[in-house]
């Protein structure tokens, strides 16, 4: 996740994977910020990232602190975002 590559439409947009990298919520391009602190589709699974967070950190936070201080919220976060597959559009 943190490293933008992976099911991340900007990043299988960038080798002609699919055609387009925007998310499927429609408002930007899927990247790994626009999932960590944007996308309206895991509104849910980042609230409950962002209450771990908050419990001893501020929010939003950097995705070095994310690694570094809250890698087991963020694990369960990855972890309960719905799998999405791309077709080539």
């Amino acid at each position: 996740m943190l490293t933008g590559r992976g099911n991340i439409k900007s990043y299988l947009h960038r080798f002609k994977i699919i055609n387009s990298p925007v998310c499927p919520c429609g408002k930007n391009d899927q990247t790994t910020d626009h999932l960590l602190y944007k996308c309206e589709l895991i509104k849910t699974q980042r609230n409950g990232l962002r209450i771990a967070v908050s419990k001893s950190g501020d929010w939003p936070t950097s995705k070095k602190a994310l690694i570094s201080k809250h890698y087991k919220s963020l694990k369960i976060f990855v972890n309960t975002i719905p799998m999405i597959t791309y077709d080539k559009e």
